[in-house]
């Protein structure tokens, strides 16, 4: 079938890649955030109406929230939490979407 190899007509590279900074503009420098034992305490203490924001969720659906989005602590896999949880991983998904669903309906969502 011989050589279909595209003809750019002229165009340069400099036009796929404007600078060897970056595309289309060079990166920041990396902002280091220090996270080390730091915990939301405005998150935990979230009050609806007269109640606790998490008071309607059971103890397994308020340890998996917490435990997933870092409310008390780093945020943790579902892996890290079965292990931390031992329970089923079955059990441990549908704590967490309950226990989301019951946040929803607290804040109006």
């Amino acid at each position: 079938m011989g050589d279909r190899r595209r003809d750019n007509q002229g165009m340069s590279s400099s036009f796929l890649w404007p600078s060897e900074d970056g595309w289309p503009y060079p990166d920041a420098e990396e902002e280091v955030v220090d996270l080390t034992d730091e915990v939301d305490i405005d998150v935990l203490s979230v009050k609806v109406g007269s109640s606790h924001l998490f008071d309607d969720l059971s103890p397994v659906e308020r340890r998996m929230v917490a435990g997933r989005y870092g409310l008390d602590g780093p945020a943790r896999s579902m892996k890290e939490l079965h292990q931390e949880l031992g329970l089923p991983r079955e059990d441990l998904r549908l704590a967490l979407g309950s226990g989301l669903a019951k946040l929803r309906i607290r804040l109006g969502g």
